[in-house]
């Protein structure tokens, strides 16, 4: 039987700090906003528009009251924070006048059905949508984000680039149960190995099982 490199990788990281992510509470709200503030932007900006952002605001009522341009000034540090703060005061509006209980779609809705909530609010698409079930609902998914993307694909364990694709070729391949901490994991790995530059295929532990590596 041929080696399983998705494994190999997640019991790689099975005992790295990034794991603790898993074990902590995650507030639905702060967790969709951080997720879309964490758009195409490094995390240590992330972190820090979304410490500004919650030391000013408390739910989505404040968000709405305060308007697009303060939520612009608080976010300012994030990449496309202009692009962002629209999309957040959008966000709010929705919840508010659709009366959304956000804690209630990402822990009892059916994944469908709370995949098509979340996607229905303005700038929430898959990833971010997938990130907060994971991380608030405990949803037994792996989000797709350029690392992982990036692994898989390299790997070749699918021929596509889509999103779904990318995903079901990680479920296949990880037990249920694994799947969130398979998404850190190959996060960590293509942060530490399978850089989309330079990257260390000589100290890869999937080398071996890699088309792109050979």
């Amino acid at each position: 039987m041929t080696a399983n490199p998705l494994l190999i990788i997640l019991d790689e990281y099975r005992d790295h700090p990034i794991m603790e992510r898993l074990e902590r509470e995650h507030d639905p709200f702060e967790t969709l906003i951080r997720t879309i503030l964490s758009q195409r932007t490094r995390d240590v900006l992330t972190d820090e528009a979304a410490r500004r952002f919650f030391s000013r605001f408390s739910g989505p009522e404040d968000v709405v009251r305060a308007g697009v341009e303060e939520v612009e000034e608080v976010i300012r540090v994030a990449g496309l924070y202009r692009q962002k703060a629209r999309a957040i005061v959008g966000v709010c509006e929705r919840i508010l006048e659709e009366g959304i209980d956000l804690e209630e779609v990402v822990r009892e809705y059916p994944l469908d059905e709370a995949r098509r909530v979340l996607t229905s609010l303005p700038g929430v698409g898959m990833k971010t949508a997938d990130v907060t079930l994971l991380f608030a609902g405990g949803r037994d998914i792996c989000p797709v984000d350029t690392h992982v993307r990036r692994v898989v694909t390299r790997l070749g364990l699918t021929d596509s680039t889509s999103y779904t694709a990318i995903q079901e070729a990680v479920h296949d391949n990880v037990p249920k149960g694994s799947r969130g901490r398979a998404h850190l994991a190959l996060i960590q790995f293509g942060r530490d190995v399978c850089r989309s530059r330079s990257p260390d295929c000589s100290s890869c532990p999937v080398s071996d099982l890699c088309p792109y590596a050979r």
